[in-house]
């Protein structure tokens, strides 16, 4: 066999296979973060479609929701360290008047939703039922009606429901984990 042959067979591969070591891992760290921002993205359209349905904002909550900062700096956002995604939603008492947006049922990582003493009105959306990983949903003292949504059972980690001082009805959905209601 021709030594040249040899060479070129041999350079052909070595570098086919230095080709590899470095695409190979960055086309995965590609998909990982291309992945990272589709989540993220939606949790920023479920943030944005929240803020909407928000008419009153008397004391500039919203103020910090804008393209300036990251999404878990907004003010009452807090984000899991590990994957930079919303775990707590927390607008307690800031005078908000508008209703609740069914795109809040994407926060696949929500743990903690509070929104009591606003003036929050209309139903609550049968998308907070997608929340499996909610433990407290705080929305008493709101101008809440309509039926309390029978799938709010699949949030099977709730273990404090506040709704008081709404014009709810219905019964509170059973589920197999104990739950507080306040």
């Amino acid at each position: 066999m021709n030594t040249g042959l040899c060479y070129s067979v041999f350079f052909k591969s070595l570098f086919l296979f230095c080709f590899m070591i470095h695409v190979i891992p960055f086309a995965s760290t590609t998909t990982f973060l291309s992945r990272n921002l589709a989540e993220n993205e939606t949790d920023v359209v479920a943030l944005r479609a929240f803020k909407s349905k928000m008419i009153s904002d008397p004391q500039g909550v919203f103020n910090s929701w804008n393209e300036s900062r990251h999404f878990c700096e907004w003010e009452g956002i807090r984000c899991g360290r590990r994957h930079r995604r919303v775990t707590i939603l927390d607008l307690n008492s800031r005078g908000l008047y508008g209703s609740l947006s069914p795109y809040i049922g994407n926060l696949s990582f929500l743990r903690i939703l509070t929104l009591d003493n606003n003036s929050i009105k209309g139903e609550i959306p049968r998308e907070f039922g997608r929340l499996f990983r909610l433990t407290n949903l705080a929305l008493a003292n709101n101008s809440l009606v309509g039926e309390i949504p029978a799938n709010l059972s699949h949030c099977s980690r709730l273990t404090v429901l506040s709704l008081q001082r709404n014009k709810l009805v219905g019964n509170i959905p059973s589920s197999s984990t104990p739950c507080t209601t306040s």
